[in-house]
């Protein structure tokens, strides 16, 4: 009986300590949600926040050199004209006539060859009057994180006008600003009924949320990079070189003979050393020695 009520006893304690443990983890994990969800929320935040840094008007936005215009399909998937298109290309082609930047960088999905949206822009652009020779393509701009970092990696560009949406401007601003570049935005007009292109807007939500995690959690990198290509006066980065920036020694003092090749004119001929009293005792005990051995 003893035995019976010592192992009830043990099982009990036992169940209360687990029972115990579990509630603590069951704790743990739901302040751990919450931590990661608040955390959530402040980055969508800062997110919104860089719509300060976004302008409507073409008059007061700052000059940039190049404007980088973010790409999407000229159709919809019913299609008919893309207004979110259309309106990116007024946008830009009014900066670029009003003298707020002097080059257009089209960044764009080119996964397929019947799918070209750098092509579809830099036609749209030409035909809308800018010079081919002032638009630049970059094929390889897949998602809006490939099209921000390679205009900083591979473009080198620091001080940029962004072109796109506002609501995509903001997401655009967070991931340039991660890559320490000074960019704006220009927001282009959205459509004129925003209910009709409702999926596009709710999608949105779901792009910050998978940029944050990009930004914050993953880091990830564009799909490609490459070559560093110049746009206008930005300037490329300099060759690496295997010279030392500082002396890592002394310098040597020029020799003699350096010196007197360098220096002819001068006579640096050495004065013989004159003769010590223990030099020439020794020479004349020698000179006895030899008297000696001659006389015996």
């Amino acid at each position: 009986m003893v035995k019976k009520a010592r192992s009830r006893d043990n099982n009990n304690g036992f169940e209360r300590e687990f029972g115990n443990f579990f509630i603590s983890l069951c704790y743990l994990v739901v302040l751990g949600v919450l931590c990661f969800m608040i955390f959530i929320v402040l980055a969508l935040f800062r997110i919104s926040s860089y719509t300060f840094d976004t302008y409507n008007s073409v008059s007061k936005v700052p000059y940039n050199e190049v404007g980088l215009l973010l790409g999407t399909s000229s159709l919809t998937s019913s299609g008919s004209s893309n207004p979110f298109f259309e309106n990116r290309i007024r946008a830009a082609v009014l900066l670029f006539n009003q003298g707020k930047i002097d080059y257009i960088l089209v960044s764009g999905d080119n996964r397929h060859a019947s799918y070209n949206e750098p092509r579809q822009m830099m036609n749209a652009l030409i035909k809308a009057g800018v010079p081919k020779d002032r638009i630049v393509p970059d094929f390889a701009g897949f998602s809006t994180i490939d099209s921000v970092v390679r205009a900083s990696k591979v473009f080198m560009l620091r001080d940029v006008t962004i072109i796109s949406q506002g609501f995509h401007n903001e997401r655009a601003l967070f991931i340039a600003n991660r890559e320490g570049m000074n960019a704006i935005g220009f927001n282009a007009a959205d459509p004129s009924s925003k209910l009709a292109h409702f999926v596009v807007y709710f999608r949105e939500f779901f792009a910050r949320l998978k940029c944050i995690l990009d930004v914050y959690f993953l880091n990830t990198q564009p799909t490609f990079l490459g070559e560093p290509i110049q746009i206008g006066s930005s300037p490329l980065p300099k060759q690496p070189s295997n010279q030392p920036k500082k002396p890592t020694s002394r310098p040597k003092k020029p020799t003699m003979s350096a010196f007197a090749i360098n220096n002819p004119h001068i006579d640096l001929s050495i004065p013989a050393k004159e003769q010590t009293d223990t030099a020439f005792f020794l020479k004349q005990q020698q000179a006895a020695r030899e008297m000696i051995r001659r006389d015996f």
